[in-house]
């Protein structure tokens, strides 16, 4: 009596031949994971101005966005000029420590100095005592 072995089904074998292909997905995968950075993008558009010193992000408990037209968002949240103080009064009663409370004023460099000052004392009416200024590292370029 001969034995004759059973035909093996095809679709095994085209499946077999996927198994690498997806390994290969799964690692371009990881890597690019790995890899990119994602950025949060700011609801107002704006362009920070330069800077020549270069200090590290630290963690802050609100984001000040002031835009070139004047537009204000705390978190990205639209407010307007005149309920600044509120809101940010709002902000650090949610706060768990309001004497650590930090505040991170990101402007467009187009923002007129006065203009500005005149923020950062309702900032201060709030009761904010520690805020940053977003600037852009200054870049020397020699076209």
């Amino acid at each position: 009596m001969i034995l004759i072995p059973s035909p093996v089904s095809r679709s095994n074998q085209l499946d077999d031949n996927m198994i690498p292909l997806i390994n290969i997905v799964f690692l371009m995968l990881i890597f690019f994971m790995m890899a990119g950075q994602l950025n949060s993008s700011n609801l107002i558009k704006i362009q920070p101005p330069t800077s020549q010193q270069q200090s590290v992000l630290e963690e802050h408990d609100a984001i000040l966005l002031i835009s070139a037209e004047g537009q204000l968002a705390v978190n990205d949240v639209l407010i307007e000029a005149n309920k600044l103080t509120e809101h940010l009064k709002q902000k650090i009663s949610e706060s768990n420590d309001a004497q650590s409370f930090t505040l991170l004023v990101k402007t467009d460099a187009t923002v007129p100095v006065t203009k500005l000052t005149t923020l950062l004392k309702q900032v201060r009416a709030a009761g904010i005592l520690k805020v940053s200024l977003a600037t852009q590292v200054h870049s020397a370029r020699h076209d």
